[in-house]
């Protein structure tokens, strides 16, 4: 088989699949393993996939091998602790919004998954999180609000000093590290003080929490549960956690 045809096949398979490793790939080309290898270095180089041990993933960024200053700046499938629930909490949360929404959104890997679904929609975001906004520049996804302000590299962040007294959206979509009867808690700092910002602008507060993280402390409370109106989490996050958000009038998505 040549080499173009079973590059296609490799990149197919994980638009599908997100993840293969070598013996699927090798099953699937009818190749040997040396062969796979060589084919996923190769793709890895032109920024088509990911190379991880033993095997390759989807990637979920642009393409960044000409922009040296861009790799690491987007979340990896391998970065998250379940790809499938993020994803879906994701693409949740777009579901939410209603045509010419205004939505704030804050940072984090499940905010990233937002960009792909958020490209056929006509809804306006506005946010400081820059992988999230550098995708959907990339897609040339038009209604997009970048809130400016000095550029934080360890935390791909705008920070601004400025209020902006003229924005108002439906919604501030937020992940956190945890989600307890303190509410919503986070790690990072500066992330904390951007998004409290955010609160002021928007009307609802979406959270945006692996299953995981239910019932577990995270650092900074950044919501308390009476300021957060909706979660969404996944389908095997703590029972007794989801009651008491239920108890506290809090709309619970479980995915």
């Amino acid at each position: 088989m040549p080499a173009k045809l079973r590059h296609n096949r490799i990149l197919d398979h994980l638009q599908e699949n997100t993840v293969a490793s070598v013996q699927q790939l090798v099953e699937l080309l009818d190749c040997s393993p040396a062969t796979v290898r060589r084919d996923i270095i190769d793709l890895d180089t032109q920024g088509k996939l990911k190379k991880i041990r033993n095997g390759a993933e989807k990637i979920l960024s642009p393409n960044v091998v000409s922009s040296p200053g861009m790799v690491g700046f987007y979340p990896n499938i391998s970065d998250y602790e379940n790809y499938e629930e993020s994803d879906r909490i994701a693409r949740k949360a777009v579901d939410l919004c209603e045509v010419r929404d205004n939505i704030f959104v804050g940072e984090g890997q499940i905010p990233f998954l937002m960009g792909k679904y958020l490209t056929d929609t006509h809804v306006h975001v506005y946010s400081n999180y820059l992988p999230l906004l550098t995708y959907l520049i990339s897609q040339s996804y038009p209604h997009l609000v970048v809130l400016g302000g000095q550029y934080i590299k360890s935390q791909s962040l705008l920070v601004s000093p400025d209020n902006h007294t003229s924005y108002q959206g439906r919604y501030l979509i937020v992940s956190g590290d945890g989600l307890t009867e303190a509410g919503l808690t986070k790690s990072a700092l500066l992330t904390f003080m951007e998004e409290k910002k955010m609160l002021q602008y928007a009307d609802k507060v979406v959270a945006m929490v692996s299953a995981d993280k239910v019932g577990v402390f995270g650092g900074l409370s950044l919501f308390s549960l009476d300021e957060i109106d909706i979660v969404i989490t996944g389908e095997n996050a703590d029972k007794a956690m989801i009651e008491l958000l239920q108890e506290n009038n809090i709309q619970v998505y479980l995915v």
